[in-house]
C-alpha cells in the first residue's frame, strides 16, 4: 500500500502542475468544462479547476441571466461639487442571456450642462467582473439620442449587477469613465470629477496685457467676461437662454469642472 499512497501523491502533484494554464489554453478548455461527467473522473482536478477558472462567478450569473431571460441594473448618483452645483449620473443596463447587453446613460450638471448617450455591445464573465465591450449602434435621426462608439471596454462588478440596483453618491466608479469613453484619473479623490482632466490654458503675459480671450482672437458677434483676470467668451446657449448678469456664474462653473462651451 505505501506504493499505491506514492503513485496517488505523485498523480495529484503531476495533474495540479498540468492545471496551469495560459490564456490560450483555458479558451480551449472553457469549451469542455460544461461536460459534467468530465469532473467526476478525479476530484482535485474538478475542484483545481473550479477554482482556477473561477467557475462559481461565472455559472451564478450564467444562472441567473438564462433564468430570467434578462438582468436589470441601475447606478445612480448625485455629487455635491459646489455651492448651488450638483452632478447627477444615472445608468441603466439590460444585460440580456444571448450575451448582448443594451445601455442607457445621463449625467448632468443642474441646469448648465447635460448629456445622454445609448451603448449596446457583448459581455463576458471574467472572476467576479462583467467585462463589456461596445459595439456600433444604429444610424438614429437628428433629435435622438445618439449611440456611443464601438471598442469601448469596461467592467462591472458581478454583485453590484446581480443586486440590481447601486448608488454612490461620493466619487464616481473607474468603470463610469470607461463607459464614456474617457480615461479614468490617475487620482480618484479629484475636486473636478468631470469626464476627463482638463490641463489649465496657458496664458501669455502679452495676452494678459492685451486682454486677448483665452482661445484666440475675438470673432463677430461674441460676447467676453472676465474671470480671474482672464477673458473668456460666453457660451452661445448661456447667451440665449440666461440674463447677462448670470452669465459670470454659470460660466465660472463650466471652466471650473472643464464642462467645455
Amino acid at each position: 500500500w505505501p506504493l499505491a499512497v506514492a503513485a496517488t501523491s505523485e498523480t495529484t502533484l503531476l495533474l495540479e502542475a498540468m492545471a496551469t494554464f495560459d490564456d490560450n489554453t483555458l479558451s480551449r478548455l472553457l469549451l469542455f468544462v460544461s461536460e459534467p461527467r468530465a469532473r467526476l473522473c478525479c476530484t482535485v482536478w474538478a475542484k483545481h479547476i473550479y477554482e482556477t477558472l473561477e467557475l462559481e462567478h461565472l455559472i451564478r450569473f450564467h444562472k441567473l441571466v438564462r433564468t430570467k431571460g434578462h438582468v436589470l441594473y441601475h447606478h445612480s448618483a448625485v455629487r455635491q461639487m459646489g455651492d448651488d452645483f450638483e452632478e447627477c449620473v444615472a445608468y441603466q443596463f439590460e444585460i440580456c442571456a444571448n450575451g448582448h447587453y443594451d445601455l442607457a446613460w445621463n449625467r448632468s450638471f443642474g441646469q448648465w450642462s447635460a448629456a445622454n448617450e445609448r451603448q449596446i455591445g457583448r459581455w463576458r464573465v471574467r472572476g467576479s467582473q462583467l467585462e463589456c465591450t461596445s459595439t456600433k449602434g444604429p444610424d438614429v435621426p437628428d433629435g435622438c439620442v445618439r449611440y456611443g462608439a464601438a471598442g469601448r471596454v469596461f467592467e462591472l462588478p458581478l454583485d453590484d449587477v446581480m443586486v440590481g440596483r447601486t448608488d454612490n453618491s461620493t466619487l464616481p466608479l473607474p468603470w463610469e469613465f470607461l463607459v464614456r469613453g474617457t480615461p479614468v484619473p490617475e487620482a480618484m479623490n479629484l475636486h473636478c470629477v468631470g469626464a476627463a482632466v482638463v490641463a489649465p490654458v496657458a496664458v501669455t503675459s502679452e495676452q494678459r496685457t492685451a486682454r486677448v480671450p483665452i482661445g484666440g482672437e475675438p470673432h463677430r458677434g461674441a460676447r467676453y467676461i472676465e474671470i480671474d483676470g482672464e477673458m473668456h467668451e460666453v457660451s452661445a446657449d448661456i447667451i440665449v437662454n440666461y440674463p447677462e448678469s448670470d452669465w459670470k456664474r454659470l460660466m465660472t462653473c463650466r471652466i471650473r469642472f472643464g464642462l467645455g462651451r
